[in-house]
């Protein structure tokens, strides 16, 4: 296989005398010449070498720096440096900037031979795990990799990504989905599912170059719904030992082992995410439509640019939290942005997210508004493919026939129907205690109506028989049963029994008496 190199030397007349070695030796070949670090800067990004030959004495940038900034921005580049003074010091600070070789000058035709092939050896072996269609034997890899970043803290892009995963392990049978959090000094992803799990991405960065599908298995935490989770550091301390071409590895053993990896990057661009970024099918950048949110997306886009990593044009900006009330919608957003907005944005739902967080766990979530609109998201960003359509065909194995699924709000529908049902008797009950009361409320109210009409005939002088009479004709025709009219010489009394459930039902063991007073007249 045929290896290309980018040489850098401080002035032409070496850089020359260097090439001419390369030429002389069977399967490298030499892209260009430079003789400034921004020119191998430039170059890297341009012609993406697969090795780098570095002088000691190239500037302005010092020599150690650009070893770094090359290692992180191209995992799979392989830099040679070469010295006048190669001493034991300088021999070590280069190794661990990330320098695969280091040689003395003058160099000899078989110790540059040497040290390419040895170069040219490891990044064939990166390259296995670096390239987006192909696995260890060679054919498809079986999942696609979406990463998801945020323009700025708060912005939601730790729900978006787990909402993802769980819409995409939910909806789809049989789908492996994965969900690493590469958030790695403040990732939420364990509060937010309340994944509880003893090893993290930082066991796998210590083996990473011996990762089989036990190893991967054994640090992923698997929940009751399917989904896999793999964790950020627990520790600060071992935060380190995650480096670009260790996460670089590690995403490409989830990905033959998954059929969707979903990564959650957080807000801040490191030369870690980078490299995650750089290997992604598909990378979400979640804003919110607010200036500062909107200014981080051009931050963050022009970093990825700087590092070699993705092309503003291929990252699909989502809105997050867009409400009616906001100054800036998502028409505006789009002439705010490096590249327009996806055309699915997602609400402002604080309310509705708040069950989900307080539970740690999106089928707490029973919105079905919102689990639409994260389906919507999905079916653009093709973590659920439809079955008519054949565009993320070109990245996964096989297309994944959508179906419906009890979605979350679904199965809460049904647990709300079960809840009601148990509620029914008590609901009819107290309905029951409620037209008691205003029966009865009634009936006093009739009661003390037809005291008041005897009352008013016994102040005349009428008869006992005539009294009773009033009494009765002053209310309705079905309370008259219960009712009993005494009268004396200075006071009525009538008692009625109170009704039960029915105006026609009643016993002498429930009544209710009202006494009217009166003179009689002369």
């Amino acid at each position: 296989m045929k290896h290309d190199v980018l040489i850098s030397a401080p002035d032409q007349t070496t850089g020359y005398e260097l090439r001419s070695l390369v030429e002389e030796i069977d399967d490298f070949t030499v892209v260009d010449v430079a003789d400034s670090s921004s020119r191998t800067d430039a170059l890297v990004a341009q012609r993406e070498p697969s090795i780098v030959i570095l002088h000691n004495q190239l500037g302005p940038t010092p020599v150690l720096q650009l070893i770094r900034d090359i290692v992180s921005r191209r995992p799979g580049t392989a830099v040679i440096l070469l010295a006048d003074d190669l001493t034991p010091a300088l021999f070590t600070s280069a190794m661990d900037a990330g320098a695969r070789g280091a040689v003395a000058l003058p160099v000899s035709l078989e110790e540059l031979q040497t040290r390419l092939v040895a170069a040219a050896n490891w990044v064939d072996h990166m390259r296995k795990h670096l390239r987006q269609d192909s696995n260890e034997s060679g054919g498809p890899l079986r999942g696609q990799l979406v990463v998801v970043a945020g323009a700025k803290g708060g912005v939601g892009t730790t729900t978006i990504a787990a909402h993802l995963a769980y819409d995409a392990v939910t909806r789809v049978p049989g789908r492996s989905v994965c969900l690493v959090d590469l958030d790695l000094e403040k990732g939420d992803i364990t509060s937010l599912l309340g994944v509880d799990h003893r090893l993290d991405v930082s066991d796998l960065a210590k083996v990473a170059d011996d990762l089989g599908a036990q190893t991967v298995t054994s640090a992923v935490h698997r929940s009751s719904t399917g989904l896999s989770t793999l964790r950020s550091p627990s520790r600060l301390e071992d935060v380190g030992s995650v480096g670009e071409r260790e996460i670089v590895l590690i995403l490409a053993a989830l990905r033959r082992q998954f059929d969707l990896v979903i990564a959650d990057l957080g807000t801040h661009v490191t030369p870690v995410t980078a490299a995650a970024v750089e290997t992604a099918s598909q990378v979400l950048l979640v804003a919110t439509p607010d200036v500062l949110a909107l200014r981080g997306v051009h931050r963050t886009t022009d970093a990825w640019k700087r590092f070699g990593s993705r092309k503003a044009e291929d990252v699909s900006i989502v809105l997050n939290k867009v409400s009616k009330e906001s100054d800036i919608q998502p028409e505006t957003a789009a002439r705010l942005t490096p590249t327009p907005p996806l055309q699915v944005w997602l609400p402002d739902a604080l309310k509705v997210l708040e069950r989900g967080l307080n539970h740690q766990s999106p089928a707490a979530v029973i919105s079905p508004s919102w689990w639409d609109r994260i389906g919507a998201l999905a079916s653009q960003v093709h973590t659920v493919v439809d079955a008519d359509d054949p565009k993320p065909a070109e990245k996964s194995r096989s297309t994944f026939r959508r179906r419906r699924r009890p979605t979350p709000a679904v199965a809460e529908k049904g647990q709300a129907t079960l809840e009601f049902t148990a509620l029914l008797p008590l609901i009819l009950l107290l309905c029951v205690v409620l037209w008691q009361v205003g029966l009865w409320g009634v009936s006093a109210a009739y009661a003390g109506h037809a005291a008041d009409e005897a009352a008013r005939a016994a102040s005349i002088g009428q008869s006992p028989d005539s009294v009773q009479r009033a009494a009765l004709d002053a209310v309705p025709e079905w309370f008259r049963q219960g009712i009993t009219v005494t009268s004396n010489s200075s006071d009525v009394r009538v008692r009625a029994r109170l009704p039960i459930l029915v105006p026609s039902v009643s016993t002498e063991d429930l009544s209710f008496t009202s006494t009217v007073g009166y003179v009689k007249e002369d």
